[in-house]
């Protein structure tokens, strides 16, 4: 047997993947929908829509800059009963290890609600320049193993963690839940002739949010911007400004475009929902179960997405739009789709570098694209981007 252990980081993601939350007060009740839970949570945290299904509850931290940090709760229905040192070695193992840049910090006993429990720091760095300090606590009510984590900039770890405590420290399991343990009780251990850390989790990588958003320097001088348009001015008193994208020729309505740029080379998802065009040489940072990370060798970073719904696209899209300079759209054809193209820009605060972001949808269907880019190579990076937006294919 295995346990099916779902560690979700999705690295560069978050920032892009939060719907409307709702901001609680200090110490303010909040209770599980499905009545599994409850805790109080501190004051700044915002709940938002869990982009994946391992996940129980979603909250991130934002501050004027933008998300500076997230809180994850994750339950897994272990098959069989284990012991919470066998998990917490397990996540060590197949989840935690599996990071980027993964520094392991303490790791003490603890617990909650009553139940044994471990409680981890560690650092992990999901791409260069960027580095989170991380804590979880992790235990076992019953068949059911908790993984709460909390994620942050590091510049942001001592503010959020006093809370991030008293928080775990107010946690209940309810009664009634599923495999719910009562406060005293334990579960039993997996007995000697159970295979033993063979029997560990897989899980995948969790997700952060604070995540370099793609944001640019100086708008790319030429006039051959993503749809053709003429580039924005700079100004030495403002973070220069990519061009405006505007439409471009109409592509012939294929199911899939073949790369045709130079070095370019075709990511297709495990799932078969969709495939694009990327840069060669590009590698895979992240894979969830809605999508994949990819960075390219000229610094950029890919994030492509089939999600919930397209509302649960257009929900993403709101997320950037306030924190980002917006500075156009336009309409491409995508082989059979249309393609919709809109253009930000926002300086990262933690390395105070300009980047474009670029938010590619295709409405009527679930599925976005975002770029990141440094704006002093948004240039050089538009023919790739404009490749891999028509040779686009969607399920």
């Amino acid at each position: 047997m295995r346990i099916k252990c779902k560690f979700i980081i999705g690295i560069i993601l978050i920032a892009f993947m939060l719907s409307v939350g709702i901001v609680y007060g200090q110490g303010s009740l909040y209770s599980d929908p499905q009545g599994r839970f409850s805790f109080n949570l501190p004051a700044g945290w915002k709940a938002a829509s869990p982009y994946d299904s391992a996940q129980a509850a979603y909250f991130v931290y934002a501050v004027q800059q933008g998300n500076v940090g997230e809180l994850i709760i994750m339950i897994e229905e272990l098959p069989f009963s284990a012991s919470i040192d066998q998990y917490a070695a397990a996540s060590e193992e197949n989840g935690f290890k599996q990071l980027p840049g993964y520094k392991s910090g303490t790791q003490l006993p603890t617990t909650i609600f009553g139940l044994p429990a471990v409680k981890k720091n560690f650092t992990f760095s999901p791409q260069t320049g960027l580095t989170l300090q991380a804590e979880a606590y992790i235990f076992i009510s019953g068949n059911s193993a908790y993984t709460v984590l909390l994620d942050v900039l590091p510049e942001y770890f001592a503010q959020t963690e006093p809370g991030f405590a008293q928080a775990m420290a107010s946690f209940k399991i309810q009664a009634g839940a599923f495999g719910a343990v009562q406060p005293g009780t334990q579960p039993s251990t997996v007995s000697p002739t159970t295979p033993p850390a063979s029997v560990i989790p897989t899980p995948v990588q969790p997700t952060p949010v604070p995540c370099p958003t793609v944001e640019p320097t100086t708008p790319p001088p030429s006039s051959s911007d993503i749809g053709g348009a003429q580039p924005a001015p700079t100004t030495p008193a403002t973070p220069a400004q990519p061009a405006v994208p505007t439409p471009t020729q109409i592509i012939p309505t294929t199911p899939v475009q073949p790369p045709v740029t130079s070095g370019m080379k075709v990511y297709t998802d495990p799932q078969g929902r969709f495939s694009i065009p990327i840069p060669g040489g590009s590698t895979t940072a992240q894979t969830t179960e809605i999508g994949v990370v990819l960075n390219t060798t000229g610094g950029a970073g890919i994030v492509a997405m089939y999600t919930q719904g397209e509302q649960y696209v257009q929900s993403m899209v709101a997320q950037i739009k306030p924190n980002h300079q917006f500075h156009g759209q336009s309409q491409l054809q995508a082989g059979n789709r249309q393609a919709l193209v809109e253009l930000y820009s926002k300086v990262n605060p933690q390395d105070n570098i300009n980047y474009a972001t670029v938010i590619v949808t295709y409405p009527g269907t679930p599925f976005m694209i975002i770029v990141t880019v440094p704006t002093n190579k948004y240039n050089q990076a538009q023919p790739w981007i404009l490749e891999m937006i028509k040779g686009t294919s969607i399920r």
